[in-house]
């Protein structure tokens, strides 16, 4: 996808997400709300029921009318039917498409328990029942969804008087949400509860990816400030909607409880008359008539359960210390003292069904650990992007470095890209097919070829080896072409492409007395070769590790959300709780951006110095080697074998060393080596001599090496100084106790390597000469250390 069309796709996206999410958040409010609103209300009997909203739970039987299944013939209350017929689209899948589809249904029925019935109206509700019947004939279906005789059947309506006794419908507005379903309380509360978790989660996705396409659009690629605009927001939702919900709820219960205490009120002093005291209710209706008691004592006890309810949640915390100041005062108990509480004073949680915590929680946690894991490596690359400064050809040091040039091949070199038939320095081939039609239809990989060869990046001071083997490369796409079923790519670097490339500078290996870039063993250091700049390098790595971190984020979120709906609380605490996830993840980001680069310091500094003490340990085995070829030439250099003396022991039987150490080996092997030139010069005889010329190689590559790490090491040490003095990372670098480096004082030359003609052993060449002659190999400083 072009750039242009990205910014136009983010633009878009990222406010279209927020908008989404505001909807979603208030929907996710609503059904919490109705759930809360459930809550609050206690099951009551046939017996008891008053005028106002009803929780009730029975079973159907008829009212004097009945209706037939439009199918199956059955006489029932309520039946919706639904007639499919199967066809087959243009991709060759098929589907059912509705044929006819309607809903009949009797005015009446009867909701009836162990106290006795009560009328439901069938007008505006739809039944949340399950299918009962269903039958395939030829290419056509039928179904049906029935309330039948005895069928288990809760309803959540609102009571209103009739002449006779009273009838529930599901028109009037109240304290309620309409149900009428098979199903239970809980269950139907459990739903409502799910339904609001998942929304109040989408409408934080929302808003998260929302604002990371705004940040793409606005090019704010540091991971902290994105942090902080997404934790001010979650914060400010969740933190929101629980004060709202918390008050709402608080005000609409006590608002309800005042009405039904009324409704109450008026309904036993119809059956008593005045005087009404509702502590001592019990012992003054004991002589009454079994359907009167039962009445009276039945509304009792659901509005003593419905006060317990409503004292309980204003109890809960921080409702206790928040309902004083939205003037909400406790109720007084309608019990006597000692009297014993009606399960239904009780509030059962209704937690989420436990498959979907289970299979949510597991999601959630594996998308916020791999999110957050490789958010953070994208991010940790996207800020060597940033801090690693660009380094020119002729300034290259050892360890982590960063190049930008043209692209240049080397001599003698040949790779042609499959479809182009152009030269360059890697490629990669791809073929895909496509494969079925419709749903089914899929992309699958033929053939992904990629080749690299080693190449030069010449810039302004000259030219530095690549060796892109290992390498995460960014290729421009310059040849497509589609056949058929089939789509060829090719991929590739031309010479004379402007590359920007991150990696660490090793040694070269066949020469040893130059720096080359590649995969390294840098403690995990990137290597990058791109063919975009510098800039939308960095860009391109913090968009994907942003991306990856809001995953992250968001799994954590949606654990911490499906941890609490487990409980089945749903309480505002809850979301106010959740709403601290946020801060606690920007500051957790901020840790560990501040440890990794600590950590990634001292290990750099640390594995600078153990290429330097591999390097050291080889004189070990170097120097009983060079003192036997110079014995016979040189017995009259004192001088000469003292330096060697020295040298010896500087490193002889140590296994560790100190910068001071180093200090004083190199100053022994900078005598050694600068005395040794100048009598190769003076004794042809020394000069022809092939061990002695082995032993030269050796002792001017290794002093190479060294001098090509020292410089890398000092870096190192410099940058992790300056970190572990700097607020804030000072005070963890005090308490995990990051220790401090030392630099390495002893300036170290690098050298060419000598060159010896043995055919004309008079003839001297200059220590300071172009070699042509390559020595023997020797291993890589990072391979010796890891």
């Amino acid at each position: 996808m072009k750039k242009g069309c990205l910014k136009v796709f983010w633009g878009l996206i990222g406010p279209i997400l927020v908008i989404c999410g505001f909807f979603a958040q208030s929907s996710g409010y609503d059904q919490i709300r109705d759930m809360r609103k459930m809550e609050r209300i206690p099951h009551v009997d046939a017996v008891a029921v008053i005028p106002g909203e009803v929780s009730m739970q029975g079973w159907a039987s008829s009212a004097g009318n009945t209706v037939r299944g439009q199918f199956s013939g059955a006489e029932c209350f309520y039946v919706h039917w639904l007639e499919e017929e199967e066809r087959t689209d243009s991709d060759g899948d098929t589907y059912w498409a509705t044929i006819d589809e309607g809903t009949h249904h009797v005015p009446f029925f009867k909701l009836q328990d162990d106290t006795g019935s009560i009328l439901i109206s069938l007008n505006g509700i739809s039944p949340d029942i399950k299918r009962d019947y269903r039958q395939t004939t030829g290419r056509r279906r039928y179904s049906e969804w029935r309330i039948d005789e005895g069928q288990n059947v809760f309803a959540f309506a609102m009571a209103e008087a009739r002449s006779k006794g009273h009838a529930l419908t599901f028109t009037q507005s109240g304290y309620y949400v309409p149900i009428l379903s098979e199903y239970d309380a809980l269950t139907a509360r459990r739903g409502q509860g799910t339904s609001g978790v998942f929304l109040t989660l989408g409408s934080l996705l929302c808003f998260i990816f929302g604002i990371l396409f705004i940040c793409f659009l606005l090019k704010i690629h540091r991971l902290l400030v994105f942090l902080s605009i997404v934790s001010a927001l979650n914060l400010l939702v969740l933190f929101v909607m629980g004060v709202l919900m918390m008050k709402a709820d608080l005000e609409d219960g006590y608002e309800r409880l005042d009405r039904h205490q009324r409704s109450a009120r008026e309904a036993v002093e119809s059956i008593l008359g005045s005087d009404l005291n509702w502590v001592s209710l019990p012992q003054r209706v004991q002589g009454f008539a079994d359907s009167k008691r039962a009445r009276v004592l039945g509304i009792r006890q659901d509005l003593a359960a419905a006060t317990e309810r409503a004292n309980a949640i204003r109890e809960r915390f921080p409702e206790r210390w928040l309902a004083p100041l939205w003037g909400i005062e406790k109720q007084t108990s309608i019990l006597a003292p000692g009297e014993n509480h009606s399960v239904e004073t009780i509030i059962i949680p209704s937690p989420i069904s436990g498959w979907l915590a289970w299979v949510g929680g597991l999601l959630a946690l594996v998308c916020g650990v791999w999110g957050s894991i490789w958010g953070f490596k994208r991010i940790k690359i996207k800020r060597y992007v940033e801090n690693v400064p660009t380094s020119l050809s002729s300034g290259l040091a050892y360890g982590p470095a960063e190049i930008k040039g043209g692209v240049e091949l080397k001599e003698g070199t040949n790779l042609k890209g499959p479809m182009t038939n152009k030269e360059c320095c890697l490629f990669r081939y791809l073929v895909t097919e496509t494969r079925g039609s419709g749903k089914n239809r899929r992309t699958v990989t033929i053939e992904d070829r990629n080749e690299r060869i080693p190449f030069f990046c010449r810039d302004t001071e000259g030219a530095t080896l690549v060796d892109p083997q290992g390498a995460e490369v960014t290729a421009p796409l310059m040849k497509t072409r589609r056949s058929g079923r089939r789509t060829y790519r090719e991929w590739h670097l031309a010479p004379g492409q402007e590359l920007y490339v991150l990696g660490s500078a090793v040694v070269e290996p066949v020469r040893g007395d130059s720096l080359q870039l590649s995969e390294g063993d840098n403690d995990g250091f990137p290597f990058l070769i791109s063919s975009e700049s510098e800039t939308e390098t960095m860009l391109g790595q913090g968009r994907r590790g942003l991306f990856l971190i809001s995953l992250g984020f968001s799994g954590i979120v949606m654990l911490v959300l499906l941890l609490f709906a487990s409980t089945g609380s749903y309480a505002a605490t809850d979301f106010l709780a959740s709403s601290l996830t946020a801060p606690c993840f920007l500051v957790f980001s901020t840790f560990v951006l501040m440890f990794n680069d600590l950590v990634f310091l001292r290990n750099r500094v640390k594995r600078a110095w153990a290429n330097i003490e591999v390097s050291l340990k080889k004189r070990v085995d170097l120097i009983p080697n060079l003192e036997s070829a110079t014995k016979a030439y040189l017995q009259h250099e004192k001088e000469f074998h003292q330096h060697i003396v020295d040298l010896r022991n500087s490193i002889k039987g140590k296994k560790t060393f100190t910068p001071g150490d180093f200090d004083s080996a190199m100053r022994a092997e900078v005598a050694v080596t600068t005395r040794l030139m100048a009598l190769v010069e003076a004794y042809p005889e020394l000069k022809g001599d092939t061990l002695m010329r082995n032993l030269m190689t050796s002792l001017t590559r290794m002093e190479n090496e060294v001098a090509l790490m020292r410089a890398g090491y000092n870096d190192s040490v410099e940058l992790y100084r300056t970190t572990i003095r700097r607020i804030p990372e000072v005070f963890l670098a005090k308490i995990f106790r990051f220790k401090d480096a030392q630099f390495l004082q002893t300036e170290v030359k690098v050298y060419s390597m000598p060159e010896i003609d043995f055919d004309e052993p008079e003839s001297s060449s200059s220590a300071e000469g172009a070699s042509e002659a390559p020595p023997a190999e020797t291993p890589r400083p990072a391979e010796d250390s890891a």
